[in-house]
């Protein structure tokens, strides 16, 4: 290792793919050179020199009480910390030495960056995704839930039309053809512009319901609110958070604009009002329950702006809670998963009554508050397998029948509530803990691998889900019928898949900043979160530099659609003669003089 690097590597043994959780805050260790505290379980003797080496992640030499609070304390008996020559001759499992030897010869980036256990095999170049199931994603784009049924006039396959081109074809349709049929093959293309610059990295951005509002929030605890005027955006209002711990980990809007929530690596949500002449008023809501409730990583405003949905970690398991608003307290309270709750969202959003959690456990949960109990018989009305790693994000379609998730296996799974197990079946398909941490830099596993049991109704690939909890989404309703659905990627790309598993197009953001930045060597950037505006061909994602040095750390990038850009055709086969419709007759106008 360089000396002149100033890194804090952490071994931890219960390290269950939290992201940032571990990570140490000080990026700027004065003495340089790398820190290694190792632990070993059911060492009797303790180390009179424990308080000698405690690591200041805080660099303020003073000792952290609130770290205390979050992180899981040690007891003294549990382990001692001990330099590596006594780990080395203390007989211990070969499997703790190549642990040591994995932290050892890591790769690791800019100061301050935490290294998760590398597998100790060999970096494989990763599998090819599997040919998506054109057959089923046919059948549901003619199921009618996704937009309009295919027209009788479908124009051959690679045929791109632009804009004024289209228009005349629609001239010429019969009168039932419906109008949308437009705005569906209306894509969002490159090149992007960089719209704003951040000095930290960009965690989540989402337009409002109305499309009127564009909100962000960024590692270094600030969120913005913009204006949307046309495909422009104008900065209203920049607000610093609340202190917490590492990041912003979520925000969300109120239906109504008024309201916005965020929350932190703590028990705590925040809201605050969007307008900027607002009181900078921030209320802090109390999600604890004492049962060593921990960080929050997903939270959610209902349809009537009354409730909030949270997913987090508890001491054992992983939590969901549902919060009133105007009495200040924790409805529900949910031991809902064995590992972390990373994404949680409702059915609908006009009611609050059905909602969804994904866990790092590998499933996805429905939850019925109308009939899943309360406190220890409370269980989920379904559940969902098919990912064979942890979920990163769950979304829902709007209509309580599809949803998707995004999964560290690499995947985007699209769900039909109709064929989901049942939340009392015991005979539930096991799933191989595989033991990968996505924050390393490739995933090991096979992407044809299908888990016994899988329920899902369709499968995206072709994008990458590593380092951060990277979200997905449909597409809008009223523009595209919600027949994309579209991801970001750690490669800094967004990805727009048809519902036949079909990549539609892909919009390079890290070309954006190249272009942005005029620089030759454009930064690693990390597409995060993506928004789809509700009525107009604009995609805006929120990207950040995760676990590299550079001067550009994070920013939201903007595609829209452009007039000499190809419009996207639908995939039925026709024949050349089919591919222009015969011309009504021309009427005959007679006029009197």
């Amino acid at each position: 290792m360089n000396n002149n690097e100033e890194n804090t590597v952490f071994m931890e043994e219960n390290d269950n793919g939290d992201e940032d959780y571990y990570h140490s805050e000080d990026e700027d260790n004065e003495e340089g050179g790398v820190n290694i505290r190792v632990e070993i379980e059911g060492d009797e003797e303790e180390d009179d020199d424990d308080d000698d080496e405690y690591v200041d992640e805080n660099g303020d030499g003073e000792d952290d009480e609130d770290d205390d609070y979050y992180e899981d304390e040690p007891d003294d008996d549990d382990g001692a910390a001990i330099d590596i020559a006594q780990f080395l001759n203390a007989g211990v499992q070969p499997s703790r030495v190549h642990q040591l030897l994995a932290l050892i010869q890591a790769f690791h980036g800019s100061a301050g960056y935490p290294v998760g256990y590398p597998s100790r095999r060999r970096p494989r170049t990763p599998s090819p995704p599997p040919e998506p199931d054109l057959e089923r994603g046919n059948e549901l784009l003619n199921s009618g839930e996704f937009g309009r049924v295919n027209s009788a006039y479908v124009p051959p396959r690679g045929n791109k039309r632009n804009v004024a081109g289209r228009l005349w074809m629609r001239e010429l349709k019969p009168r039932s053809v419906n109008p949308l049929a437009l705005g569906e093959s209306i894509l969002p293309s490159d090149p992007g512009k960089v719209v704003d610059e951040y000095e930290d990295s960009a965690y989540s951005g989402q337009y409002s319901e109305d499309g009127s509002l564009f909100a962000t929030c960024d590692k270094d605890f600030k969120l913005r609110i913009y204006k949307t005027a046309g495909d422009k955006l104008i900065c209203d209002r920049v607000i610093q958070g609340s202190p917490g711990r590492w990041t912003i980990t979520d925000h969300n809007l109120s239906l109504d604009n008024h309201w916005l929530i965020y929350s932190s690596i703590t028990p705590y949500v925040y809201l605050t009002r969007t307008a900027a002449d607002a009181p900078k008023t921030h209320h802090q809501l109390d999600f604890s329950t004492g049962e060593g409730d921990g960080g929050l990583w997903s939270i959610r405003f209902s349809g009537d702006g009354r409730e909030i949905v949270a997913g987090g970690r508890g001491r054992i398991y992983g939590k969901y809670f549902v919060y009133d608003i105007e009495s200040r307290t924790v409805i529900h309270s949910v031991n809902a998963h064995t590992n972390d709750v990373n994404a949680v969202c409702f059915a609908e959003p006009t009611s609050s009554q059905v909602l969804f959690s994904g866990s790092d456990d590998r499933l996805v949960k429905v939850w019925d508050r109308r009939s899943m109990g309360t406190g220890a018989n409370c269980s989920p009305s379904g559940v969902l397998v098919g990912h064979s790693e942890g979920i990163t994000y769950v979304t829902s379609k709007g209509d309580n029948r599809y949803l998707a998730s995004n999964g560290k296996d690499q995947k985007m799974l699209l769900w039909d509530l109709r064929k989901m197990y049942s939340g009392q079946d015991r005979k539930l398909p096991r799933i191989r803990d595989t033991g990968f941490d996505y924050r390393q830099g490739y995933y090991p596993g096979r992407r044809s691998y299908k888990v016994p049991g899988d329920c899902s109704v369709m499968t995206f690939q072709g994008h990458s889900v590593l380092k951060t909890l990277i979200r997905c989404h449909f597409s809008p309703v009223h523009s595209t019928g919600q027949r994309y659905l579209y991801t970001g990627s750690s490669d800094g790309k967004v990805y727009i898949y048809r519902l036949d598993g079909t990549l539609a197009r892909t919009l390079d953001t890290c070309a954006a900043f190249q272009r942005y930045a005029k620089v030759d060597d454009p930064p690693s950037l990390i597409a995060r979160d993506v928004s789809w505006h509700p009525y107009h061909p604009t995609i805006i994602s929120s990207v950040g530099a995760w676990y590299t040095s550079h001067d550009v750390e994070g920013g939201i990038v903007q595609h829209s659609f452009t007039r000499n850009d190809g419009i996207e055709s639908d995939q039925s086969e026709v024949s050349d003669t089919e591919s222009r419709p015969t011309p009504p007759p021309r009427r005959r106008f007679r006029f009197a003089f």
